[in-house]
């Protein structure tokens, strides 16, 4: 697997640490809380390591949320909730009391759905702005299995690539420890086109 340059990396990360402000408010927005966001980090990754760190343990995903990029580079958005977060989270979306929900049915399904694009053309819609190149989003897929996502993540995104480069990054509710993953997946050959549109940023 190919390793990215430092300038790389950082062109990558500048992206992603936008696009997470902007996420960051359109969830807080939504769930009326104050959001924190860690700065996002950027690595090269394997099919088979994206679904072996949504399976770890205790943060094993259970609620997985794709939506398929395309445009001047391909790849996807994958948004990730263990089982706390996404019980929790449906809970602030339908503004309950934490606690209230104890299983995930359709209209759960919904707004978390609702969220997941929400969420995504925040993040897209500025990433778009500031690297002036044009990025779709499309129909949202959505899974809820408690036993983990995994299946649906290799279903989802195996057929895309083989390695991505990862551009990750959290959400967290301090109020209620509940976090949202969000995972901007690219395919490799897409860092030339993000590089170029950096440089052009840079230079002005």
């Amino acid at each position: 697997m190919a390793e990215m340059d430092e300038m790389t990396r950082g062109a990558f990360q500048e992206a992603g640490n936008i696009g997470m402000g902007h996420l960051a408010t359109s969830l807080s927005k939504m769930v009326n809380r104050d959001v924190k966001i860690d700065i996002p980090t950027v690595e090269m990754l394997s099919l088979e390591e994206i679904i072996t760190r949504a399976s770890d343990g205790k943060n094993k995903s259970v609620v997985g949320i794709h939506l398929k990029l395309s445009g001047d580079v391909s790849g996807g958005t994958l948004v990730l909730l263990p089982k706390f977060s996404a019980l929790s989270f449906s809970d602030l979306l339908m503004k309950k009391p934490i606690g209230t929900t104890a299983k995930i049915e359709e209209l759960q399904i919904r707004k978390l759905r609702e969220m997941g694009v929400n969420l995504c053309s925040a993040y897209m819609r500025v990433v778009n702005d500031f690297l002036g190149i044009t990025l779709k989003v499309g129909d949202p897929s959505i899974e809820v299995n408690m036993e983990g996502v995994s299946e649906f993540i290799e279903t989802e995104i195996g057929e895309m690539a083989d390695d991505f480069i990862v551009v990750k990054g959290e959400a967290k509710i301090p109020s209620t420890n509940s976090k949202n993953e969000f995972n901007m997946l690219f395919e490799p050959g897409s860092s030339d086109v993000i590089m170029a549109a950096i440089m052009k940023k840079m230079m002005g």
